[in-house]
């Protein structure tokens, strides 16, 4: 029997059976070829064998007009809405997508069908229109379409919130960061025009609804808004402004212990600029409005009535546990120059306002100029979406979580008994809106004011990094390690001046922020897949913010 043949394509040729007298007439060297084809499936480990060819076109033309036509309305169809879904699935705005990855705006990575490369945002106006109608996952998260942008947030994301008045306009600073890209969700979200300044050292969450001015430093004066001066060409940019809000600040203990002089620089000297710069601003304008000095262009000048800045709960140091809990007139008991920097911070506010007001005493018959009141606020443990575990200086829930997002040991500094009290990022944007959206008439005096935003329970990190490790199902170990030098061992707030003053309550308990927060992960890791699929093309799409 002759020995059978492999081809350079895999096709093996079956050995053919020796003829018989009878059989006289021989195969074409096509049907012999195709008749006695097996075709090997390397992917499978088998072989394939092709039936033998009808013997006329009609009877072939008819088989391949059956196939085509189950492929045309059962199998196409099929194909078209399984991928239609999985291109429209919507990656969360709270992956911290990084400026490379997304170029000058935040946008999200989904699979799409090859060929369909396009961006369906480009060209649209920048109000979503408030009936738009949301999406399937939108109506699942009891989200609510925004006034501006694309986020989509909860009626209690955005509880005590006024929508914008339409002259109303706000200066962020660090507005690209963790915290700050919540607050311009938030803002946007009630219709207020948003203008982020911001250097990008702690963030690149863009937002393609803000005017941005970056990368510009709080230090440098002339990176700060240029003041208006009424003489501007049409088509000229000016920017006026009703509400500051100062989040730049470089933001880690541990780095202010190795460069105390950096903190000093950004946190102590960048909050000087701003200020200052606000009484400039509101000077200029002042005169602006007494000349009856209008704009060529579109828009009326505009007086900053309210700036609020970021503190910390670290001015508070390591009470003795008989404070707790912890209330802002506790004694300061900073142990960090970052701690210092910010209590200064504070003094800076207030004598900022004092300093306005007794101007205007002096010069109430003449010159007065309305004056802006100042708001600081103590954030206690921040946590949630957007906040980047690569960054060695991160919150603990950011870092345990990728810690279990990879099975990897969570690691504890300590015994674990140490505790804290952690709010949720979007209470904090609510909290740092409605302090902005405080009222007081224009020839009142300005007050100075500071609250604790927090939740007033408190976790051990023990209890902690058992909770992340059950939410992301992670087979991690919990390792204890040396404790770190100067760690604080007990935080607990007390939230009754801010519920008093600003009828704030912080609205998501640990519990939930901490699923809110693992869901992220675990949308970040399905991202990642996606980005490493092979043979797919990937689209930058910006989609509706679902957390």
């Amino acid at each position: 029997m002759p020995n059978e043949e492999s081809t350079k394509s895999g096709a093996r040729r079956r050995p053919s059976p020796t003829p018989s007298n009878s059989e006289t007439a021989p195969l074409t060297s096509t049907e012999n070829t195709m008749d006695h084809l097996e075709i090997s499936d390397g992917d499978y480990g088998g072989t394939l064998s092709r039936a033998p060819r009808p013997s006329s076109y009609r009877s072939r033309g008819l088989l391949y007009g059956i196939t085509g036509f189950i492929f045309l309305v059962v199998i196409f169809p099929y194909m078209k809405r399984h991928y239609a879904q999985e291109a429209s699935f919507p990656l969360s705005l709270d992956a911290p997508l990084t400026k490379k990855d997304v170029g000058p705006h935040k946008r999200a990575h989904v699979f799409v069908k090859p060929g369909n490369i396009k961006d369906k945002n480009r060209g649209k106006d920048d109000e979503m229109a408030s009936d738009e109608a949301p999406t399937h996952a939108q109506q699942v998260a009891g989200g609510v379409p925004p006034k501006k942008g694309l986020a989509y947030l909860t009626p209690e994301e955005f509880a005590s919130v006024r929508v914008a008045r339409p002259e109303e306009s706000v200066l962020l600073t660090g507005g690209l960061g963790f915290i700050g890209s919540h607050v311009v969700d938030l803002l946007l979200h009630r219709g207020f025009k948003v203008t982020i300044l911001d250097d990008e050292s702690n963030g690149h969450n863009h937002n393609k609804f803000c005017t941005e001015m970056v990368p510009h430093d709080i230090t440098v004066v002339g990176d700060l808004p240029k003041f208006p001066t009424g003489e501007e060409k049409d088509g000229e940019e000016v920017m006026y402004f009703t509400h500051v809000i100062h989040l730049a600040a470089a933001i880690s203990v541990a780095e202010s212990m190795k460069d105390p002089d950096k903190y000093e620089r950004i946190n102590y000297g960048g909050s000087q600029k701003v200020l200052d710069w606000i009484r400039g601003y509101n000077s200029h304008v002042s005169t602006l409005l007494k000349s009856g000095t209008q704009r060529k262009t579109e828009g009326v000048p505009t007086l900053i009535r309210k700036i609020v800045a970021a503190s910390s709960a670290a001015i508070y140091g390591d009470p003795d546990p008989t404070l707790l809990p912890l209330r802002e007139v506790t004694p300061y008991g900073g142990l960090s120059p970052y701690a210092d920097t910010k209590y200064r911070m504070e003094g800076l506010m207030h004598g900022f306002v004092d300093s306005q007001n007794g101007d205007n005493e002096k010069n109430k018959n003449d010159g007065f100029v309305p004056a802006a009141s100042a708001t600081a606020l103590r954030f206690f443990n921040v946590y949630g979406p957007r906040q980047d575990p690569k960054n060695p200086y991160s919150g603990v829930i950011s870092l345990f979580l990728e810690m279990a997002s990879n099975n990897k040991d969570i690691t504890i500094l300590g015994d674990g008994l140490m505790t804290r009290d952690f709010v949720y990022v979007k209470d904090v944007a609510r909290a740092v809106t409605m302090a902005l959206l405080q009222e007081k008439e224009d020839k009142e005096p300005a007050s100075f004011s500071v609250y604790n935003v927090c939740t007033g329970k408190s976790i051990t990190i023990n209890e902690l990094a058992t909770q992340v490790k059950q939410s992301m199902e992670a087979t991690s170990e919990i390792v204890h390690l040396d404790p770190r030098d100067g760690d604080i061992r007990d935080s607990r707030c007390n939230p009754a001046s801010a519920i008093a003053a600003m009828n704030f309550v912080a609205a998501v308990t640990q519990e939930v922020g901490l699923e809110k927060t693992a869901n992220w992960f675990r949308e970040k890791d399905r991202g990642r897949l996606l980005r490493n699929h092979p043979g797919r093309r990937l689209e930058e799409q910006t989609y509706p913010e679902l957390i």
